[in-house]
């Protein structure tokens, strides 16, 4: 069967059906880290986790909204007892495991840690810092 032409979204020339313009990028390529670091998250022994968590779980734990993810309190990092530990996990929705993500698991190109440079009362923790130095 053929299809007409279609218009392109973005120069507004005529485009035959099923063919990319030549003003449209290629699509990119799949990282192949995220590939690697996604494989655990499709075996069914975390699908079944997955499923029986939010089924007694079904709650955001930080702000009560519907949860629809299963986020690891701590960091798994390739330790497989601990990424299937259900002591180890929380629901939260998506906005909030965003905001952890991004916060305290290095997301988004955020640092891993974030390291306090002083204690509780704001004195440097460094020894060598300028601070602690006599003059």
């Amino acid at each position: 069967m053929y299809r007409p032409a279609r218009v392109c979204s973005r120069c507004k020339k005529a485009v035959p059906s099923g063919v990319r313009c030549d003003c449209t990028p290629e699509p990119r390529a799949a990282d192949p880290r995220n590939v690697e670091r996604a494989k655990p998250y499709s075996s069914p022994e975390w699908k079944a986790l997955r499923a029986a968590h939010l089924k007694h779980n079904r709650t955001c734990t930080a702000c009560c909204a519907p949860a629809s993810v299963v986020d690891h309190v701590r960091a798994w990092k390739g330790n497989q007892a601990l990424f299937l530990d259900p002591s180890n996990l929380q629901s939260l929705c998506r906005s909030c495991h965003s905001k952890k993500t991004a916060s305290q698991d290095g997301g988004f190109g955020n640092p891993t840690e974030k390291k306090c440079g002083c204690d509780t009362s704001g004195n440097p923790l460094d020894p060598s810092h300028p601070w602690f130095v006599s003059q």
